[in-house]
C-alpha cells in the first residue's frame, strides 16, 4: 500500500490527501476480506451452483463497491483523483476506473481464499494422520497388553494336568472314607477344568455350559456347611442356548459366596438370567458380609467390566452398588441378531 502511494506519487509528481488515501484503502481492504471470507466460501458451497452464484455475487459486490466509492468521491472529495480533477459523475469512464481497481482486489481475494482452503486441508490431513498414528499406537498397546495377559495366564497355569491328576488322586483316595468330601473335590476339579479350557476355546460359549458349572459351585459350597444355602438361581427361557463370553456367571456366583451372607432364609441371594428382545440381562443381589468392607473384593467385577468392554463395547453395561440393604449387580448386553 505505502509502496504504491510512493511509486505513483513519485512518478506523477503529485500526492493525494492522507484522508483520501486512508478512506479508499480502507474500502479496498474491506472489499478484499469480504470477497475472501464471505463471497467465495458461499459461492463454492456446491460443485454446480457456483457457476451462477459466483458471477452473480461478484457483480452485486462490485455494484456495492462502486456505489460506496461514488458516494464518498462525490460528497467528500468532489473530483475523481488528485491526477484527474474532473468532477465526479457516474459515467462509463468512472465505472471503468472503479472496475479496474476492483478486479485485482477480487482476484487476490480469490487466491487468499484458496490459500486458506489449502491450509485447512493440510490441517485436516495432519489431524487424520495424527489419529491414524494414535490408533496404531493404541492397537499396538492393546496387542502388548494381550500378550502380557496371555503370558501371565500361562505362567499361572503351569502344568495344570499335574493339578488335575492330584485332585483325581485325592478323589479316589477319599471316595470310600469321605464321599461328601470326594464329591466336593470332583466338583472343584470340573469347575477348574472348565475355567482353564475356556482360554483355548472360542470367544463365546453357550450359557448352558456355564450354568452347569454354577450348579457344581452351589453343590461345592453346600458341601462345606450343614446349613441350607439361601441362594436362588432364576433362568429364563432361551437363556441356555445364548452365546456369551465365559466365566462371567461363575465370577458373580463366587463373589456372592465369598462376600455375601448366604445362609439367611429371610434374605435370599438371587442370580437371575433372562433374554428379552435381544437383550441379555444378568442381575444378582445379596446381603453383603463383613468382607464387603475390603476394597479388593471388587477385583472380580472390575475384571468382568473390562472383558465386557473388550467383547461388546458400548453394547454392554455393568452397574453395581448398594440398594437398601442388598449389594446389587446388573449386567445388560445387546446381543447380535
Amino acid at each position: 500500500m505505502f509502496s504504491e502511494i510512493f511509486i505513483v506519487g513519485w512518478a506523477t509528481g503529485k500526492f493525494g490527501r492522507p484522508v483520501s488515501y486512508a478512506t479508499h484503502y480502507t474500502i479496498n481492504i474491506l472489499l478484499f476480506y469480504f470477497c475472501s471470507l464471505k463471497i467465495y466460501p458461499i459461492a463454492f458451497t456446491s460443485e454446480i451452483s457456483w457457476l451462477w452464484k459466483l458471477p452473480l455475487m461478484l457483480i452485486l459486490t462490485f455494484v456495492g463497491y462502486l456505489m460506496i466509492n461514488y458516494y464518498i468521491d462525490s460528497n467528500f472529495f468532489g473530483h475523481i483523483t488528485v491526477y484527474n480533477q474532473e468532477k465526479v459523475r457516474l459515467k462509463p469512464s468512472y465505472v471503468l476506473g472503479v472496475l479496474w481497481r476492483a478486479l485485482p482486489i477480487m482476484g487476490f481475494a480469490g487466491f487468499h481464499y484458496l490459500f486458506i482452503l489449502h491450509l485447512e486441508q493440510v490441517k485436516r490431513r495432519e489431524i487424520a494422520e495424527k489419529k491414524r498414528w494414535e490408533s496404531l499406537i493404541a492397537e499396538r498397546d492393546t496387542q502388548v497388553q494381550l500378550a502380557h495377559a496371555r503370558n501371565s495366564y500361562l505362567k499361572a497355569q503351569i502344568n495344570p494336568h499335574l493339578l488335575f491328576n492330584t485332585l483325581n488322586f485325592i478323589y479316589t483316595d477319599t471316595i470310600q472314607s469321605a464321599p461328601r468330601a470326594a464329591e466336593a473335590i470332583m466338583s472343584l476339579s470340573e469347575v477348574m477344568r472348565y475355567s482353564i479350557n475356556c482360554e483355548f476355546r472360542s470367544e463365546t460359549v453357550p450359557l448352558k455350559e456355564e450354568i452347569e458349572q454354577i450348579y457344581k459351585l452351589i453343590e461345592l459350597h453346600q458341601s462345606r456347611s450343614d446349613e441350607t444355602l439361601s441362594f436362588t438361581l432364576e433362568i429364563g427361557p432361551n437363556v441356555k442356548k445364548t452365546m456369551f463370553i465365559p466365566l462371567v456367571l461363575i465370577t458373580m456366583v463366587e463373589n456372592i459366596f465369598k462376600h455375601g451372607i448366604i445362609h439367611d432364609p429371610e434374605h435370599q441371594a438371587v442370580l437371575s438370567i433372562y433374554v428379552f428382545k435381544e437383550i441379555l440381562s444378568i442381575n444378582s443381589k445379596n446381603i453383603p458380609g463383613r468382607s464387603k468392607l475390603i476394597p479388593s473384593q471388587n477385583t472380580g467385577l472390575s475384571n468382568i467390566k473390562q472383558r465386557l468392554m473388550i467383547a461388546y463395547g458400548d453394547k454392554a453395561s455393568l452397574k453395581y452398588g448398594m440398594q437398601n440393604e442388598y449389594f446389587v449387580v446388573s449386567i445388560n448386553v445387546k446381543l447380535n441378531s
